[in-house]
């Protein structure tokens, strides 16, 4: 029998690790961009890994986790992110850094689904809380990094920290190891019949496609923010302390959704939050100067904060007896849009500037929204 406690702190240090890996490059794009001499179109080519990579654990931990059970490939995982942060540390040529960005974006992928589906499991009631207070761990793992790397920066330089998080994400395999989990569900593993029916549900899909544009707003403030900011002739320690300050509004408000706010229907706080993103969204990108940029980027994260975590409850309600690879579906249609968005992004700095980044922004925000309508109409 497992532990409820442990499983979910387990659950939680995963999530911490891949909010971690997920914030690194960006935080880290403006010393890529020195020590390897790219340009925007080749740090945009590095961002469009790192969703290629996650791409492949979201597909896969699905099917992995619904018959088999979480403990190998969360451990296996752990593995994999450990080494792609060790190789980040450690690379003096280019394709090692591209190599490494695709095994952390494969195993913090699996992780972040994983351990998603593992709390949605063992959560009774009110998933959607749960998985906000869950979640809030992400928004820690990303407030953590660039928050170290601006206040380590004359003492320690950004290998030497990637490195130190290669060996904690090292440690947490070993601990995933030794735990005892849930028994998988579907032992006899799902049949392609059931998989056809779930990839033509209208109410899964609808959440995809809202996923799709959350994750292509993620991706533009995680890994285009520092550079925008740069731009405006804000320092670059001003710069990573200002990503800081999106993640604290993430974290803030799903940790008030998950506590405070917890008996109020999931839908109207998703609603709210997209009226902050939108809010936000014209504040970064029309009104000048840091304390604009720190109320804007705040605002983002309150709007972005529970994206995630309603989609997850609300698909693992309706799939509960294959909520891995119903959450694997609808992360894997999201991870389209932060690649297509990280790519494009790329090509529209190198022909327009980093200016364009405002208008990207907006426009991801304003779809975004119409489909968070279109979901709960229709789910």
């Amino acid at each position: 029998m497992y532990n409820r406690k442990l499983i979910f702190a387990s659950a939680c240090a995963g999530l911490f690790l891949f909010g971690v890996g997920a914030i690194t490059l960006g935080s880290i794009a403006p010393d890529l961009k020195t020590k390897f001499a790219l340009d925007e179109l080749g740090i945009g080519g590095l961002f469009s890994l790192f969703p290629v990579g996650i791409l492949v654990g979201s597909l896969s931990f699905g099917l992995i986790t619904d018959r088999f059970g979480y403990k190998l490939l969360l451990a296996v995982c752990s593995l994999l992110l450990a080494l792609g942060f060790a190789g980040v540390g450690l690379a003096t040529v280019i394709w090692v850094i591209q190599v490494c960005i695709l095994l952390i974006g494969v195993g913090g992928g699996a992780i972040n689904g994983a351990t998603s589906a593992l709390v949605a499991d063992i959560s009774e009631k009110n998933k959607a809380a749960s998985l906000a207070l869950f979640g809030v761990f992400f928004g820690l793992g990303a407030l953590a990094m660039p928050f170290i790397l601006g206040l380590l920066r004359d003492v320690a330089t950004f290998e030497d920290i990637v490195l130190a998080i290669a060996a904690l994400t090292f440690l947490l395999a070993l601990v995933y190891f030794s735990l005892q989990f849930p028994v998988a569900k579907h032992a006899e593993g799902i049949s392609l019949p059931q998989l056809g029916k779930m990839l033509k549900d209208p109410a899964l899909l609808l959440i995809g496609f809202f996923l799709f544009w959350q994750s292509a707003c993620e991706a533009l403030i995680n890994n285009w923010t520092t550079s925008y900011l740069i731009e405006q002739k804000i320092d670059v320690r001003w710069t990573l302390y200002a990503l800081t300050s999106y993640v604290a509004g993430l974290s803030l408000f799903r940790l008030l959704t998950g506590s405070l706010f917890r008996n109020i229907a999931s839908s109207r706080m998703l609603g709210i939050g997209m009226g902050l993103l939108i809010v936000g969204a014209l504040i970064l990108g029309w009104l000048p100067g840091l304390a604009w940029a720190f109320t804007g980027l705040i605002l983002v994260g309150f709007g972005l904060a529970l994206g995630f975590p309603v989609m997850f409850g609300l698909s693992s309600s309706l799939y509960s007896k294959t909520s891995g690879t119903a959450i694997g579906i609808i992360l894997a249609i999201s991870l389209i849009g932060n690649l297509l968005a990280n790519f494009l992004m790329g090509y529209m700095a190198q022909a327009w500037g980093i200016g364009v980044f405002s208008v990207a922004l907006l426009s991801a925000a304003l779809v975004q929204t119409v489909f968070c309508f279109l979901v709960f109409r229709k789910a």
